[in-house]
């Protein structure tokens, strides 16, 4: 039987979308692409890229084409979030947490400006690029050019009023010099860790339980928990050293945590860096291995028949309708353009549950599945993820077709 790929485009979910160019379709055409190798999941010990360091490339001329450019990829992947005006008041927006961002208020948190202050352009294109992690903003550098997500920079700006103001100052935080490391100089961390208060929300130990937590809220009057040192994963800007003295220094826009430039020297802000640090849990020595929780004696497959790449758009499945031989060996790549509620989205087809079932596919590391279309039918595909609250995540499934005939004709997509 011929070898073949079938690369199913789509779009991005609920917050998002793919690029300005995509063009929804109900189905597409097989083709000969070969199938994208699935990201690594980065983690602290393999140094995820993080805010500060991200290449911030050449922006282009501003021109209104450029902005007019900007709007139309922001009306195609955002708004379904961030709201057709920049309010934070798009389609999924309630089903979100965090909610999104407000564009028009522009208290943005990822910024290396001091607090209450704009973020640079560079502060927004690293932000459109890397995402927010722990929310279901996604990293657009997977998914957008760099002068799509350029273009998307300057049409926020058109969004608030704040970014034509001339005392609307956006100057640079200096982190100052990094001192000698030491066990003395953790111990001055940590005494000023108590003075400025941040045992108050973070707590003694940094895991964000202090006496006022239970008491904070944002710009929003959503409750929000103080970051929890002792699990570098949470860190949304990445892990480092030098990101956690911007914190310090430039706060949060729209929340309690405020910024301590001015206040305290750089120097005691990394000392301040370097106990939090401490705070942090050991990463594990290695891979966890989990036992299979399946029972069945599953059929060991070759080489797949069938490479299919699949994501979604607005928690829809694009293309909805997916056809195939019975006898084929089908393998399924997905990888969705937003991570729904934080957790991502997930890919199952009703009656090939056992073989077929994906859970937590991410933008950036999708997951794959291989399995034999051994029966003939029609079947319902579905999120196997609990992805949204309310009706987008039942609403979130297609059909899976299993033609018994013809074994020589192709698999293909209506």
């Amino acid at each position: 039987m011929r070898k073949q790929s079938i690369v199913l485009f789509a779009a991005a979910a609920g917050a998002v979308a793919l690029l300005a160019s995509c063009k929804p379709a109900a189905e597409s055409e097989a083709s000969s692409a070969p199938t994208k190798a699935p990201a690594s999941v980065a983690t602290v010990a393999t140094a995820k890229i993080t805010f500060s360091d991200l290449p911030v490339p050449p922006k282009p001329a501003v021109t209104q084409q450029l902005i007019e450019h900007g709007k139309a990829v922001y009306v195609q992947n955002c708004t379904a979030c961030h709201g057709v005006k920049g309010d934070g008041q798009g389609a999924a927006a309630a089903f979100l947490m965090p909610p999104p961002r407000d564009f028009v208020k522009a208290n943005y948190r990822m910024r290396s400006t001091p607090t209450s202050r704009l973020p640079t352009d560079g502060d927004l294109f690293r932000s459109i690029s890397l995402g927010m992690s722990g929310t279901p903003m996604p990293a657009w550098k997977f998914l957008l050019s760099e002068d799509d997500r350029w273009a998307v920079v300057e049409y926020l700006k058109t969004l608030s009023s704040r970014f034509a103001d001339p005392s609307e100052l956006r100057t640079v935080v200096s982190l100052g010099t990094p001192p000698p490391r030491s066990e003395s100089v953790v111990a001055e961390g940590k005494a000023l860790y108590t003075k400025l208060a941040c045992i108050t929300c973070h707590g003694e130990a940094g895991r964000g339980d202090g006496t006022a937590a239970v008491n904070l809220v944002d710009e929003s009057q959503t409750k929000i928990k103080p970051r929890d040192f002792s699990n570098p994963g949470l860190f949304k800007s990445g892990y480092a050293t030098k990101e956690i003295v911007r914190t310090i220094l430039t706060g949060f826009n729209g929340t309690p945590m405020v910024g301590f430039h001015g206040t305290i020297s750089e120097s005691d802000a990394w000392k301040v860096a370097y106990f939090v640090e401490s705070l942090a849990k050991p990463a594990p020595a290695g891979p966890l291995v989990r036992l299979s929780q399946n029972f069945l004696v599953r059929e060991q497959l070759g080489e797949p028949d069938v490479r299919l790449r699949l994501t979604e758009r607005a928690w829809t499945y694009d293309p909805a309708i997916i056809r195939v031989k019975k006898g084929q060996i089908i393998e399924v790549t997905f990888e969705p353009s937003d991570n729904g509620l934080g957790v991502g989205h997930g890919f199952a087809i009703s009656g090939y549950d056992e073989a077929v079932f994906l859970n937590g596919a991410m933008v950036g590391v999708p997951k794959m599945v291989k399995f034999r279309a051994d029966r003939a039918g029609r079947f319902t595909f579905y999120c196997s993820t609990q992805c949204s609250t309310e009706k987008l995540h039942p609403l979130m499934n297609g059909t899976f077709i299993v033609e018994d005939d013809a074994p020589k004709q192709t698999a293909s997509l209506d």
